[in-house]
């Protein structure tokens, strides 16, 4: 297999300065654990002061784990969600969400990945005969097409789910990418627009694992200890994930590396454009979606490991990351050149 430079952040090693910390912790002792220890805490210390509310939280080993432990958290027996057709939790997570909740989807075409009012409108109505009960409306951001909900598109579906006492749910797993790139912060994106959850990526961020799970209604909080082992999320060795969340919020390095990634992304793009590759989708955060022929695919994947994203479609996804160099991007458009 080729170099991975540009399949994604879950194949970039971990920060440097995040893998110190995790070795400098090793030295500490334990004082408690399942995310009551001291980093942990202080983590969470760190996420309260985005926010005027009060607000509660639990964490979770990995992206999907967060996605079905705050889903579990906000969801009746008999409720549904309400989603892009593309979002992780429908596509990449190996139908994790309805067989731990037993749930629906209700899914929506959406051809850049954004949902918007009116689409969730039509789902909701078409859905109305079955007799489901629509409760969270599922985004995430940026979309898996690096594509943004903009503040105003946010606060737009937020305001139209909670005029149907809905409520709204971001998967954050890239939501520092979102954040630098609409130059905004996590509270205009999250208090200022009414979302309701969300999770915030710690691994895409630079670290080895973890997520934070946040709501902004007590009731979601009540029993996130208890949801939190049932949904097999709980690490005994917590300082560990707390520990990197913790430096991730302290030193802004979240926002550093995702502005690191978009950058990189956009230095792909310009470079592709100057050779005559077709892109997919605009290019927002730290993904380049580009059209390739076969002969083309071929050529990168001499150096790179590459494939199809949408293979009827010849699209390829191209991934940066805060490791990305100017020398890969070289590399890959001297293969297409």
């Amino acid at each position: 297999m080729g170099r991975k430079d540009f399949r994604g952040e879950v194949w970039t090693t971990v920060h440097p300065d995040i893998l110190e910390r995790i070795v400098a912790v090793n030295d500490e002792p334990i004082d408690d654990n399942d995310g009551r220890d001291f980093h942990s805490r202080h983590a969470v210390e760190l996420m309260q002061q985005f926010f005027k509310e009060r607000i509660w939280t639990t964490y979770a080993i990995n992206g999907t784990g967060a996605n079905i432990l705050a889903l579990k958290s906000m969801l009746p027996r008999n409720g549904c969600i309400v989603c892009a057709a593309q979002t992780h939790v429908n596509t990449h997570e190996c139908g994790a969400f309805e067989y731990t909740l037993g749930c629906k989807i209700l899914e929506c075409e959406c051809d850049d990945g954004k949902l918007t009012v009116d689409a969730v409108a039509a789902r909701l109505k078409a859905a109305r005969r079955f007799g489901y009960v629509p409760q969270v409306v599922v985004i995430t951001q940026p979309t898996e097409f690096g594509t943004m909900y903009s503040l105003d598109e946010l606060k737009a579906l937020c305001d139209y789910a909670h005029s149907l006492k809905m409520a709204v749910y971001i998967d954050g797993a890239r939501i520092g990418n979102a954040v630098v790139a609409l130059n905004t912060t996590l509270t205009e994106m999250i208090e200022g627009t009414g979302v309701d959850a969300f999770s915030w990526g710690a691994t895409k961020a630079g670290a080895m694992f973890g997520e934070m799970v946040v709501f902004r209604r007590e009731e979601w909080g009540a029993s996130l200890p208890y949801l939190q082992k049932q949904s097999m999320q709980h690490l005994d060795k917590s300082q560990f994930l707390g520990v990197q969340a913790e430096y991730l919020l302290e030193s802004g390095l979240w926002l550093e590396n995702a502005k690191l990634a978009n950058q990189a992304a956009k230095r792909l793009e310009a470079r592709l454009r100057q050779i005559g590759i077709p892109l997919r989708y605009p290019v927002e955060t730290n993904m380049v979606f580009c059209i390739l022929t076969p002969e083309q695919l071929k050529a990168i994947t001499q150096v790179f490991d590459a494939h199809y994203w949408d293979e009827p479609t010849h699209v390829v996804r191209l991934a940066c990351t805060y490791k990305t160099t100017d020398e890969a991007i070289d590399t890959l458009v001297a293969q297409l050149s």
